[in-house]
């Protein structure tokens, strides 16, 4: 049981210390990845909203 709360801990559990990452992502260089994907979803989700704002404002 020990070994699976290790196994979940650093291959599941996201660390608030290193980005929200995995300890296994960032020990294999996937973190800059997952920041970029994470920025890209970021910034598609500002412009969908930006977008609905608009369109809620033209109804008026």
């Amino acid at each position: 049981q020990v070994s699976r709360f290790v196994q979940d801990y650093n291959e599941r559990r996201l660390h608030s210390a290193i980005g929200y990452v995995t300890p296994l992502d960032k020990l294999l260089g996937r973190d800059g990845e997952i920041f970029a994907a994470r920025d890209h979803k970021l910034d598609e989700a500002r412009k969908r909203r930006a977008v609905r704002r608009q369109e809620a404002r033209q109804v008026v």
